[in-house]
């Protein structure tokens, strides 16, 4: 008879992973799109929105801003 192995997944900690990885993908997608801006205007936009995605990253993980 083989022992049994139990795993018991925290959701909380799976949302939050899920969560961080997803605010990463965006973080490097506003990177993008501020490189590539037609204007400045678009480019300071995009920098805010750039600034909350990595506050939130910061507020989800515990950790400073990338």
């Amino acid at each position: 008879m083989t022992a049994g192995v139990i795993f018991h997944v925290n959701k909380e900690m799976t949302m939050t992973n899920e969560n961080a990885f997803n605010i990463e993908c965006t973080i490097e997608e506003l990177r993008l799109e501020a490189r590539e801006a037609p204007t400045a205007e678009e480019r300071r936009l995009i920098e805010a929105e750039l600034e909350a995605a990595r506050a939130e990253l910061a507020k989800q993980t515990g950790e400073g801003l990338p």
